[in-house]
């Protein structure tokens, strides 16, 4: 009977071992299939979104579909494959979220500032976003960083932990068009009121103005080490965010052919170009 009953004890550990060997072989076969649907997914989103301006708000998506998908693959792993007790699997919850917890906490800071992104909204893909001295065009909100294209075509990871815990400058909100303030700094002793026409043409005629939006040219005293100049403030909307800098250049261009024409001196203008919320 002893006999028996330790070969009956065998084969039951053989076949736990076996159906949990199983059962972890499956479980890395669903998770292999979610990275491999999120691929696919965000692949054909960022490619359909790509095809026209007008698209591009596919891009918004690829958040909220990546935490769906793994939600989705939690739940089979957990209830469908290893099918636990619930106070086993409650048991397990706490003890892993304790260990895990003071393993890797700043891993969980980033992966809470994700969901919160995804939640709470303060941008999203395709918004043009300043976060401390990085700016940008957001590409990615991922579970541990947010990526965002620079005007140099460098793409910097932002830690999520980062993101929420700094203030966050969104420029067009989800819109497709955003306010472009372009400074062009002048020497006082031009006719102030012709160049501020001049500058206000300049916008208006832009290949990229948006003009259902208004036009606004304001000047302001600069003071610099050796004169006092003027400061005009050309404050115009574009029909896409990424024309910002085409848009800032063309004015400059018809504001100093302008300008030369009327014999004023080019080496005194200045430019800045800052983006601003719609």
């Amino acid at each position: 009977m002893s006999e028996i009953k330790a070969v009956s004890q065998k084969a039951l550990l053989l076949s736990t071992a076996s159906n949990l060997t199983t059962k972890i072989v499956l479980s890395l076969l669903v998770i292999v299939l979610a990275v491999l649907i999120i691929k696919t997914g965000i692949f054909a989103l960022h490619l359909f979104s790509e095809k026209a301006a007008r698209y591009r708000f596919l891009k918004k998506l690829g958040p909220v579909f990546k935490v769906f998908v793994w939600m989705g693959c939690a739940y089979v792993v957990v209830l469908f494959i290893f099918q636990p007790e619930r106070e086993t699997f409650f048991a397990f919850l706490t003890t892993s979220g304790v260990a895990i917890g003071f393993a890797s906490q700043d891993i969980l800071k980033n992966i809470f500032g994700g969901l919160m992104i995804v939640l709470d909204r303060p941008f999203q893909v395709g918004d043009k976003i300043r976060v401390g001295e990085h700016y940008g065009e957001v590409t990615e909100i991922g579970l541990r960083a947010t990526r965002i294209l620079t005007p140099d075509d460098n793409t910097v990871a932002i830690p999520n932990s980062e993101v929420v815990s700094k203030s966050v400058s969104n420029a067009n909100s989800g819109a497709l068009e955003c306010q472009v303030v372009t400074e062009i700094t002048v020497p006082s002793h031009i006719d102030l009121e012709e160049a501020r026409v001049i500058a206000w043409e300049a916008a208006v005629t832009s290949q990229y103005v948006f003009l259902k939006k208004p036009v606004s040219v304001v000047m302001a005293d600069a003071p610099s080490e050796r004169t006092v100049r003027t400061k005009l403030r050309i404050k115009a909307y574009v029909v896409d965010t990424r024309l910002e800098f085409a848009f800032s250049t063309d004015v400059l261009e018809s504001v100093k052919q302008e300008f030369k024409k009327r014999g004023w001196i080019m080496d005194d203008v200045i430019q800045k170009v800052e983006l601003k919320a719609a």
